[in-house]
């Protein structure tokens, strides 16, 4: 794999970057973000530039991939995990919105803010929430980490999640499954101890997840 390329920035055009390393000049599709942030780069500044990338090969072709830092390659191979978006739809988005704003959007559930991207749809947008949420961890979370866990809201359920979890059904569905039930039980758990409300949504998700 070709994790990066180090070189003189010979020319940006729409959605394309041309740098030269050595005697060999490369093609890089890049997002209008990457194109932004390269584009204000001194004249000095944009010689040994340091561009990551990501080299998909199809079939029928060779595709090379260029993104500013690691936050946005990052978050170009996790969009490619969700049904129905490829390499060229995962650039467009990453053209639509910076890294950082995508992943608080798909952690709060933003649909509103993802189906306002181009090229995204409420449908796609709903299920990069439900394939993303929690899952886009950039350079400067990894760091908070360590001293740490991520901010992010508590689970009133979590005890549920955690146990449906360690019985083997995925984290995402269980999530989805509890909220569900919750937004669906709600007047009645409102009626109930939390222990109680607990054993109700325990049994009531279990039987949903089958």
């Amino acid at each position: 794999m070709i994790n990066a390329l180090i070189g003189d920035i010979v020319s940006i055009e729409e959605g394309t970057l041309f740098l030269r390393c050595g005697h060999i000049e490369y093609s890089l599709s890049i997002s209008s973000q990457t194109a932004s942030t390269l584009s204000n780069l001194s004249l000095e500044a944009r010689r040994g530039v340091r561009v990551m990338t990501v080299l998909v090969h199809r079939e029928d072709s060779m595709s090379l991939f260029g993104f500013s830092d690691a936050d946005e390659r990052e978050a170009f191979l996790q969009l490619q995990t969700v049904s129905g978006i490829g390499a060229k739809q995962a650039l467009k988005i990453l053209s639509g919105i910076n890294v950082r704003n995508l992943a608080e959007a798909l952690d709060s559930g933003n649909l509103k803010l993802l189906s306002s991207i181009p090229g995204i749809g409420p449908k796609t947008g709903q299920k990069m929430i439900l394939a993303l949420r929690n899952v886009l961890v950039l350079d400067e979370d990894k760091v908070k980490s360590t001293s740490g866990p991520r901010k992010q809201a508590h689970h009133p359920y979590s005890d549920i999640i955690n146990a449906l979890v360690d019985m083997g059904y995925d984290r995402r569905l269980v999530e989805e499954t509890v909220d569900k039930v919750t937004e669906n039980q709600a007047s009645e758990l409102e009626k109930m101890s939390h222990h109680d409300a607990e054993e109700h949504l325990f049994r009531l998700s279990i039987k949903l997840l089958g």
